[in-house]
């Protein structure tokens, strides 16, 4: 039998008692990266003991593969004012910023190129579940609410994609941490963030869409709708200026200052189109491609949900994003889905509610985050 609470009033918290709070929150993080680390690792040295693929695991470098090859020819050399041949390739759609995060490893401790950048994921993993708890939190959460909702992100059922040099973590932490200054009307800080993240995946600037949405959505905003807060109107400026300074500099390389954004995709045969049409055609073929329509409708509906649960802003958010990506194809949308802080977000507030549930979403998530790490060495593409 479910409870309401309702909020009272509540005294200003001691500095002790924040600093105890925030101590726990850190604690728990560090944990969940460190079991993180220890279960990709075992999970991809045994897929090696049992012959399971045809990439073999011997240290972190060996998980970079894929797309962190794009990642580290940026942070090499930079973009390339050509796409490649024959294929037509390019490293335009891969975002600088993860790849700055891996210039330290690179060119200060001369670590290898595979290394820095799973070094570089890695490490903004740790940031990623420090965020989500900081943005899932309730006042009165214990220690071990902390690690249930972190657990969320160490054991993402895509949780490969933290630990292979990719730029996920990275897109998920900066999200988390600009939401949360957004909630807390630090306007400013929240625009400065949501700027980085604007230029990390292709879909950060849509946070601009999820800032305004908080911005209309706050008392403070309703009661004084005629003034203009200065502040507000900063922050959501610069929501989307990494990715104009992004684009500007694509106009200056390439003459086309949609090649990283949109272009360059058709080389990857993702040619914009009706994302329904997409999902329809998902759904009706067999085998991964309808579970990742299963899963896109999934999502669609916690979009759905969290606009219920009062948190537009996430909700509306969460259904552009994946209909962008289905917009194209069905090919990695769960990728896409997983590492989204609005369906993680969705999954924590259900959890919370139905906590019977628990059991039954981490036997899926460990069997699934197990078994993508030995797709990952098996050479299927399907992982991409």
């Amino acid at each position: 039998m479910s409870t309401v609470s309702i909020q009272q009033p509540i005294a200003p918290a001691s500095s002790a008692g924040r600093y105890s709070r925030m101590s726990s929150v850190i604690w728990v993080s560090l944990a969940l990266w460190v079991a993180s680390i220890l279960f990709v690792n075992m999970v991809s040295r045994l897929a090696t003991w049992e012959g399971m693929g045809i990439a073999l695991y011997h240290g972190s470098a060996d998980l970079c593969r894929w797309d962190c090859h794009y990642y580290a020819m940026v942070m090499e050399h930079g973009y390339g004012k050509t796409p490649v041949p024959p294929d037509g390739f390019a490293d335009w759609p891969f975002h600088p910023v993860f790849p700055l995060t891996a210039y330290p490893f690179f060119h200060w401790f001369k670590l290898s190129y595979r290394t820095s950048m799973v070094f570089a994921s890695r490490g903004t993993l740790l940031l990623a579940i420090f965020g989500f708890v900081l943005m899932a939190r309730d006042p009165g959460d214990s220690t071990a609410d902390h690690f249930r909702t972190g657990s969320l992100v160490a054991f993402n059922p895509y949780v490969i994609y933290a630990h292979a040099g990719y730029a996920e973590p990275l897109y998920f932490a900066l999200f988390c941490f600009a939401y949360v200054l957004a909630r807390r009307r630090q306007w400013i800080a929240s625009g400065s963030v949501a700027a980085v993240l604007s230029v990390t995946r292709v879909v950060g600037f849509l946070f601009s869409l999820c800032y305004a949405v908080m911005w209309l959505r706050d008392p403070e905003a309703r009661v004084n709708w005629r003034r203009t807060d200065l502040d507000r109107v900063i922050g959501l400026l610069l929501c989307p200026l990494g990715a104009a300074v992004f684009l500007l500099y694509m106009y200056h390389l390439t003459g086309d200052a949609l090649a990283a954004q949109a272009h360059i995709h058709v080389a990857w045969h993702k040619i914009a189109g009706d994302p329904f049409s997409v999902l329809l055609m998902a759904l009706h073929v067999h085998g991964w491609a309808r579970v990742w329509g299963a899963m896109s409708v999934v999502g669609l509906l916690a979009s759905a949900w969290l606009i219920k649960l009062g948190k537009p802003e996430l909700g509306i958010f969460l259904a552009i994003t994946i209909l962008l990506a289905l917009s194209a194809n069905y090919w990695g949308t769960a990728r896409y889905l997983w590492w989204q802080p609005p369906f993680l977000y969705a999954i924590h507030c259900f959890l919370k509610r139905h906590a019977g549930w628990w059991n039954v979403y981490i036997a899926f998530a460990a069997a699934m985050g197990a078994f993508m790490i030995i797709a990952w060495f098996s050479g299927h593409n399907f992982v991409v």
